[in-house]
C-alpha cells in the first residue's frame, strides 16, 4: 500500500511538473520552418526574424525595414500551446497593410513594398490551448516569425527591429509555375 501511494504520489509530480513545463521557443521555429516551405518553392529567401514568448492579449511590435518593389512574406510559427496568434503589417503612417487575424494557430501575410522605409509588423497572441492537467488555459507561449523577400534590384537580409491585388495569405500563396508547366 505504501508504494501505491509513493506511486500514486510520483505520478502527481510528474503531470504538475509537466503542466507547467516552458513553452517551446524550438518548437515554434521548426512550425515556421515547415510553413516556409512553400514559400521557398514560390522563390523567396527566408531568414529568421525575430521569436519570443507572449502571454494572451499580449502584443508584440516590430519594425522591419522594406524597398520598393520587394515582396516580403511574414510567416509566424507556434509551439504546442498557441490556439489562436495574429499578424498585422502597418505602414510607416500606421495605415493597415494586411492582416491575418483568422482563428488559427499559424499566421501569415505577404506584400509587394510600393516605398522604401519602414513596416510595422505586430504579432498578437490571442489565445493559448487549455493545459488538461489543471484545466486552465497555458500562461504563455512561444511563436518565431520567418521574413522572406524576393525581387527588386537586391535583397536585403534585415532584420526586424523593436521588441518590446498584391496583399494575400502567404500560407494560401501558390508556387510559381514556369512556362514551360
Amino acid at each position: 500500500m505504501k508504494n501505491q501511494h509513493m506511486l500514486l504520489g510520483s505520478l502527481l509530480a510528474a503531470g504538475c511538473l509537466a503542466s507547467i513545463a516552458q513553452a517551446s521557443p524550438a518548437g515554434a521555429e521548426n512550425d515556421a520552418y515547415e510553413m516556409a516551405v512553400r514559400q521557398t518553392q514560390a522563390g523567396f529567401t527566408i531568414y529568421p526574424g525575430a521569436s519570443g514568448n507572449l502571454q494572451p492579449g499580449e502584443k508584440i511590435r516590430l519594425l522591419m525595414p522594406v524597398t520598393a518593389g520587394v515582396t516580403y512574406t511574414f510567416l509566424i510559427g507556434v509551439d504546442e500551446r498557441v490556439a489562436d496568434v495574429d499578424l498585422y503589417v502597418n505602414d510607416e503612417q500606421g495605415n493597415e497593410i494586411l492582416a491575418d487575424d483568422r482563428r488559427d494557430r499559424r499566421a501569415g501575410a505577404k506584400f509587394l513594398a510600393t516605398y522604401t522605409g519602414t513596416a510595422e509588423v505586430y504579432i498578437l497572441m490571442n489565445n493559448t490551448r487549455i493545459n488538461r492537467a489543471t484545466g486552465k488555459f497555458h500562461g504563455i507561449a512561444s511563436w518565431s516569425l520567418l521574413v522572406g523577400t524576393r525581387g527588386g534590384s537586391t535583397q536585403e537580409r534585415r532584420p526586424p527591429v523593436g521588441a518590446g491585388d498584391r496583399n494575400e495569405k502567404a500560407r494560401e500563396a501558390e508556387p510559381l509555375k514556369s512556362e514551360g508547366n
